[in-house]
């Protein structure tokens, strides 16, 4: 397979007077000229109970602010949005910008036949629009789709815990501090059966700084208020930061920050694990270089249980540079609380240097900080157990990163055949969404298989007019992507939708959460 690198040179870079000509042309067209969705056999039917729904990223108003909700909506098969709470945190709506268990008003929602669907959701502090693609019943992926802002996310079917099955969680947050840099933090802690912390760490990187700010030893609790909510208090030195704490299931919470300090955080616990699955390991990471220009990699190398790795493979998106990195290498210092600090060897965004990342191994993949002085970049590791994903079926998608505008998030659903992909895509590049796009490519695997592989879309109604992607499966279902547009530098997954009404598991998987500088967008070359 051509490296990323080789792919620029196939790549159409669009004037911003052919986009915008693009855009106008997109919503004089309207309906009468979208593409026919796959028929898949989705209906409203398939969107029935209540779904926790966390989405985050960039309010176009606000100069730019980072935005989180979190909560609960109520969805009857019908078309129906019935109720549900939410929890918002965004500067851009005044005050503190904590707007705690609003009420959802009744509203409506619409799944087409390729499980794509559109819905508006009501409270009395933040109305917003959202896309989402249904893999199942149980799961989607989300992206907010109004001129107001942009930001991604995902839906699960709300299952129920108990204090007893949360024992010891890692987590993974990110968003921005009360100046609106970005910050991101990771750690783990274990819980006694009042729900109190009794050990565990924290690390977190404000704006591409982490002295003084990793392995902080925690204080606090984690305590459910009903076997769907509960409250979380983290304590280090940082500061005592406050969560609200969706239950998704017994070992996946959705957190958002809900005190009153300024910050907007949120993100994903997961069941804690002392040590790393031996094996490959696939990985993606978003953020900033110590440039502060946007920063996206993935790859996959080689682990023993001790994160120990070897025969690493990189592919790199810094502000539109790409390239690969043929080998790297990296070692965990012992692991301390299910941490570990990982220090690669190799590894590049353009520069090579010493890059060091905070470790936490959980049922939701290897939570990653980065803690050098190179940048804030956050992201995922999981153990690999395939190398190919199925064709002549179905694939919901989602991409989440920047462009020339800022934040850029896309939502879509795409068939594969042996060599094809063809579908619908949507993309909000927060003042312009664009509904409808046809998406028909190709995609080419490694050989030999490896799991990483490139999909091709030469000519698309995006922003910048083509997609170019690099993948790398985990497993039969899922595969993470990384852009390598010149013009885009984004992350994301395509999921395997189930037959409607099958039984397919809720992933487990922790959403890439932007971090997305609200004047950190690449530059046209």
């Amino acid at each position: 397979m051509n490296p990323l690198a080789s792919i620029a040179h196939a790549r159409r870079v669009l004037t911003t007077l052919s986009a915008l000509t693009l855009i106008v042309f997109s919503i004089a067209c309207g309906s009468n000229n979208s593409p026919a969705p796959n028929n898949s056999g989705f209906t409203n039917s398939n969107l029935s109970g209540t779904y926790v729904v966390a989405i985050s990223g960039t309010d176009a108003t606000g100069n730019g602010s980072f935005f989180a909700v979190a909560g609960t909506i109520s969805a009857d098969g019908k078309g129906n949005i019935t109720g549900g709470t939410l929890d918002i945190n965004d500067l851009a709506l005044g005050g503190t910008g904590v707007f705690a268990a609003q009420a959802v008003s009744a509203s409506a929602y619409n799944v087409s036949s390729d499980g794509r669907g559109t819905a508006r959701i009501v409270t009395s502090a933040l109305t917003f629009s959202i896309d989402f693609v249904l893999t199942s019943n149980t799961h989607g992926l989300v992206t907010r789709f109004d001129g107001n802002g942009s930001g991604s996310g995902t839906l699960d079917l709300q299952g129920t815990a108990t204090q007893s099955s949360l024992t010891s969680l890692a987590f993974s947050v990110s968003g921005a501090d009360s100046a609106q840099t970005p910050l991101a933090s990771v750690g783990a802690f274990t819980l006694n059966s009042s729900g109190t912390i009794t050990s565990g760490t924290q690390d977190l990187n404000d704006g591409g700084s982490s002295a003084g700010l990793t392995a902080l030893p925690v204080t606090g609790s984690l305590t459910l208020t009903s076997g769907t909510l509960g409250t979380a208090q983290i304590n280090t030195s940082f500061g005592s930061l406050g969560f609200d704490a969706w239950v998704i299931d017994s070992t996946h919470l959705k957190l958002i920050e809900t005190d009153a300090t300024g910050l907007a955080l949120s993100g994903d616990a997961f069941t804690q694990q002392t040590t790393f699955t031996a094996g490959q390991l696939i990985f993606t990471i978003l953020g900033f270089d110590s440039s502060q220009n946007p920063l996206a990699a993935g790859g996959f190398a080689t682990t023993d249980v001790n994160g120990t790795l070897s025969a690493g493979i990189e592919d790199y998106n810094d502000a539109g540079t790409t390239g690969s990195v043929p080998a790297f290498t990296g070692s965990c210092t012992t692991f301390v609380a299910g941490r570990c600090q990982l220090a690669l060897t190799g590894f590049s965004n353009g520069a090579f240097g010493n890059y060091v990342f905070a470790a936490y191994p959980s049922s939701g993949g290897v939570q990653l900080l980065e803690i050098d002085s190179l940048g804030i970049t956050s992201g995922v590791g999981y153990p690999q157990t395939a190398t190919s994903f199925a064709s002549s079926v179905g694939y919901g998608l989602n991409l989440t990163g920047s462009n020339i505008n800022g934040e850029v998030d896309d939502i879509g659903q795409f068939n594969a055949t042996s060599t094809n992909v063809t579908g619908i895509l949507d993309e909000n590049d927060i003042t312009a969404p664009i509904g409808d796009i046809q998406l028909s490519g190709t995609y080419l695997p490694d050989s030999p298989a490896t799991g990483r592989g490139s999909i091709t879309v030469p000519t698309i109604g995006t922003l910048i007019g083509t997609l170019n992607l690099e993948y790398y499966v985990v497993n039969s279902s899922t595969a993470l992507l990384l852009e390598g547009d010149s013009e885009q530098a984004t992350v994301g997954s395509f999921q395997l939708q189930s037959t409607p009404g099958g039984a397919i598991a809720q992933s487990h998987m922790s959403l890439m959460h932007p971090i997305v500088r609200p004047h950190g967008a690449l530059k046209r070359k």
